[in-house]
């Protein structure tokens, strides 16, 4: 199991798509700020609103690093992508032939994912902290950065859940297509709009708002109920992973 993991670290940092990804999160990072500067000094110019520029504060940075929703986009491809790219190459045949059980590479998939994710997260935060520091400064606040980086923590665990959806897509179901188009709904926030079309009537019988328990709002949110998240996202991964590994285990290996 560990020189398997070895190998998909290695898979994973000499893949130019895990290298060109984390530049577009960067990108995404700095440009987030910039369009948010531009769009106050175009109101400011024409005079429709006295719109003022807001100090972003280093705490809401942790909490949110991302910024724009479509990083988030960018990071879940970035996983359908590794997770695929031994099925596509074909050389899961040599690999799986040399393990004694095949469902261990979807656990070596699943940890590396994780770092994978933790890596775009800090690629983002920086992204951010920089751009904020060149434009007009942090608020320090400290006493609101426990609680950010318990925040971080909890969206890093939300983001491995919805990785996790998106491997047992992509290596247990081996279709990379349904893996990617899930992957943009998931980032994107797009089940919002499902949301608000059944949490009326879900919410008259049981009383439950839904979104509350979906990872792909979860992860979107600056203030969420930490127990609900961290919930969902073992749940999550507690289904997914085990089913991504028994039908790895029970399909041949082409």
């Amino acid at each position: 199991m560990v020189d398997l993991i070895r190998m998909d670290f290695y898979r994973m940092f000499k893949s130019k798509a895990f290298i060109i990804s984390n530049i577009v999160v960067f990108v995404i990072a700095v440009v987030s700020r910039l369009a948010e500067i531009g769009l106050v000094k175009l109101s400011q110019a024409f005079g429709t609103t006295e719109a003022t520029l807001d100090i972003m504060s280093f705490s809401e940075i942790i909490s949110n690093p991302f910024g724009w929703s479509i990083a988030l986009v960018v990071v879940l491809i970035s996983a359908v992508t590794f997770s695929y790219a031994d099925i596509a190459n074909g050389y899961i045949k040599n690999i799986a032939g040399q393990v004694s059980n095949k469902g261990d590479t979807a656990i070596s998939k699943f940890i590396v994912l994780a770092v994978h994710n933790f890596i775009f997260m800090t690629v983002a935060f920086l992204g951010r902290v920089i751009i904020a520091l060149l434009t007009g400064g942090m608020k320090m606040e400290w006493v609101e950065v426990p609680l950010a980086i318990g925040t971080f923590g909890i969206k890093w665990l939300l983001l491995i859940s919805l990785s996790t959806i998106l491997l047992f897509m992509s290596t247990g179901l081996k279709n990379k297509t349904l893996a990617s188009v899930v992957g943009v709904i998931l980032g994107s926030g797009s089940l919002m709009l499902l949301h608000l079309m059944i949490d009326s009537t879900v919410q008259r019988f049981l009383h439950v708002d839904i979104s509350e328990y979906d990872p792909s709002i979860l992860i979107q949110e600056s203030n969420m109920i930490f127990g609900n998240a961290i919930l969902v996202s073992l749940v999550v991964i507690a289904i997914f992973l085990p089913l991504t590994v028994v039908i790895f285990n029970k399909t041949d290996v082409k």
